[in-house]
């Protein structure tokens, strides 16, 4: 999930105190990084339910189909959980090396889904062994065309207790240097937000997963069988058969293959990330001197974002092309950048990293995500199958999501919890 889209509706389906009650079990809402909630025992253990519920299979191990299996495991399902690429593989949508974590959004439900993610991988590390979260901040570039909408999210994070600076652009050359403010307006800086460590999260997950007795199958499904308004089984590649008690169908952009039916909707979207060779000496570009970046250009004609030099991977920048629809050939087009994107991309460097200019072009890379017409993500059951659940439409900003999204899902489907309406499939049906 490569880019960085921005939900701006008002939300009038599920208001923020029915989320925190029903799916994050909130008792309060504190800042970025702390406890949301007072669970009934403590997390820190992951103390596994006994296995009493039946057996779930889920289709798809990545951000949200990897974290829906571990939590559901850890509510006592015998689950099974199915990729055909592997958890984390270039192909899926959550197989990059990077993705931003932040709560900049006008929607509150995504504000305290990103709050709940930071707590979930914070917690969760440890067991992994391994640092996948790194929270050294954002900037926001914001034009006279975003006002609006940062005069929103300033006022979501003020309502949620979290830090969001508005910075002036002479105050912000002061503390970064590095960058250029051309054509800004003002600048926002939110010290909590960063970046995951996306791929590697996607195989954390999986191992976890598997650690903690979860069964994992890289193998291709190929149908479902629906009888009587249930799901009996699914068919493998290889022909055999998998029964369980519940379906659950994360499988990104190849949910428009497998229900088309259901998501005419739905656009598989390309997008772009270039990766450029850090200067020799030039500490102050590297993740721990410079934070996140995303530019919120409304009127232009794409909008970039990236992260600084971390891994040893080069200075990222990413972008959503307007030549970017490519639900009829997904998995069939050959991923690879043309001329005019990447001049694209180096006129964002010469505006707003002078220290990058002229810097080589190290690696690129095509990935994509699956977008919804609103932006909201699906989770809910098939029409003709009350055991069928789908999960997908991260719409390019799930990523971050993914380990809260996966726990709302569990829940959801164990019947701790009713379905979100605002994710529901029957507005794409209509």
């Amino acid at each position: 999930m490569p880019t960085e889209s921005q939900n701006d509706r008002d939300t009038t389906h599920i208001n923020r105190r029915q989320l925190l009650k029903s799916s994050l079990q909130a008792t309060a809402l504190t800042a970025f990084g702390t406890t949301l909630f007072k669970p009934a025992q403590s997390s820190a253990a992951f103390i596994k339910a006994p296995v009493k519920k039946g057996k779930i299979i889920v289709v798809g191990a990545g951000a949200f189909g990897g974290w829906t299996a571990l939590h559901l495991l850890r509510q006592g399902y015998k689950v099974t959980l199915i990729d055909q690429f592997g958890a984390g593989n270039s192909q899926a949508s959550s197989g990059g090396e990077t993705r931003l974590i932040r709560a900049y959004y006008s929607d509150p439900i995504y504000v305290d889904m990103a709050m709940r993610a930071v707590t979930l991988w914070k917690e969760n590390e440890p067991r992994m062994g391994q640092k996948l979260l790194h929270q050294n901040g954002l900037l926001l570039f914001n034009y006279p065309s975003s006002k609006a909408e940062s005069e929103s999210a300033i006022a979501i994070y003020k309502k949620a207790g979290l830090p969001l600076e508005n910075v002036s652009l002479t105050d912000a050359v002061k503390r970064w240097p590095q960058i250029g403010t051309e054509g800004l307006d003002h600048v926002l800086y939110d010290p909590n937000a960063g970046y995951l460590d996306a791929r590697k999260g996607c195989q954390a997950v999986c191992d976890l997963f598997v650690k903690e007795g979860g069964t994992f199958l890289q193998t291709q499904v190929k149908q479902e069988a629906i009888k009587g308004g249930r799901v009996t089984s699914i068919t493998l590649s290889d022909g055999s058969l998998l029964e369980a008690d519940q379906f659950v169908f994360a499988c990104g952009p190849w949910l428009v293959r497998l229900f088309p039916e259901l998501t005419k909707k739905l656009k598989v979207t390309r997008a772009l990330c270039f990766f450029f060779a850090s200067p020799s000496g030039q500490a102050d570009l590297m993740e721990n001197k410079l934070p996140t970046w995303m530019d919120r250009d409304i009127d232009g004609p794409f909008r970039s974002f990236g992260i600084p030099g971390s891994d040893f991977r080069g200075f990222k920048v990413g972008l959503t092309p307007p030549d970017n629809n490519v639900t009829d050939r997904f998995d069939t087009y050959h991923r690879m950048a043309k001329q005019e994107e990447l001049d694209m991309v180096l006129g964002v460097i010469k505006k707003r990293f002078p220290k990058m200019v002229g810097q080589p072009l190290i690696e690129q890379r095509v990935c994509q995500y699956t977008s919804t017409p609103d932006s909201d993500f699906i989770l809910d059951t098939h029409p003709e199958a009350s055991n069928l659940w789908l999960m997908g439409g991260d719409s390019g900003h799930g990523y971050k999501q993914g380990a809260s999204f996966g726990e709302i899902a569990a829940r959801t489907i164990a019947g701790d919890q009713g379905k979100i309406k605002q994710f529901a499939l029957t507005r794409l049906l209509g």
